[in-house]
């Protein structure tokens, strides 16, 4: 099974939920980050499949080590970042509000595009359509995110601080 960029957000979904200690629905899944029910389903199968989270006992956790990897090395080869312009939306990357790092942001910000969005800049077109909708809805999924932009568009420091940022946040080390 060939992963799709929603089912990195569906991980990041789970990630979240395994690190407050929760669990949720499928139906409460696909409301938190807009996406159907049955692509829930069917991205959920995708990640077992993928190794990157594992079912037991009939619950859904995200795999830290594997999601990792994956999001530190592999999103950026199978997706990459696509520029769309200028205009307003969340600020994003670096630009990131609840991201905090040693990194001088960029000028103009990075920004998916969102209706009545607050910040003006460099339009990125977001892994996913629903990804600005559920990082407006959890900080935990937004910095990690802006932490994957930070990647597809980095440079060669900025990789290595975005990657080592992202690895400390997925295995919850401060």
């Amino acid at each position: 099974m060939e992963l799709k960029p929603q089912d990195t957000l569906l991980a990041l979904k789970y990630w979240s939920l395994k690190l407050k200690g929760e669990e949720s629905s499928v139906r409460a899944i696909a409301e938190s980050v807009a996406i159907s029910a049955s692509e829930v389903s069917k991205g959920t199968k995708r990640l077992v499949a993928s190794r990157l989270v594992v079912e037991r006992n009939g619950s859904v956790f995200a795999e830290s080590g594997a999601l990792s990897e994956w999001l530190c090395y592999g999103v950026r080869y199978a997706y990459p970042q696509d520029s769309v312009g200028y205009g307003r939306g969340l600020p994003t990357s670096w630009n990131c509000p609840v991201l905090k790092s040693d990194i001088v942001p960029p000028a103009p910000p990075f920004v998916w595009p969102v209706p009545r969005g607050g910040v003006e800049g460099a339009l990125i077109k977001p892994l996913h359509e629903s990804v600005p909708f559920a990082s407006s809805q959890n900080d935990d999924i937004y910095r990690a995110m802006s932490l994957i932009e930070a990647i597809r568009s980095g440079k060669p420091r900025e990789l290595v601080i975005a990657r080592d940022l992202l690895t400390r946040l997925i295995k919850g080390k401060p």
